[in-house]
């Protein structure tokens, strides 16, 4: 997993949930470079990243 902010692969999970009537499996996680934080979306044959906030 790379940050969309980035580009670096040191990101950490920090929690997970399923969005069971969209589908979805949804991973938060914070990069370790950057801070910035980002959701991942997995379901409906979609993978897909929704950035969330870029600590400052």
């Amino acid at each position: 997993m790379k940050c969309p902010y980035c580009g670096s692969e040191n990101v950490e999970a920090v929690k997970s949930w399923e969005m069971p009537k969209k589908g979805y499996m949804v991973t938060h996680y914070r990069c370790k470079n950057c801070g910035g934080r980002f959701n991942y979306y997995v379901g409906k044959g979609k993978r897909f990243v929704l950035r969330t906030r870029l600590k400052r």
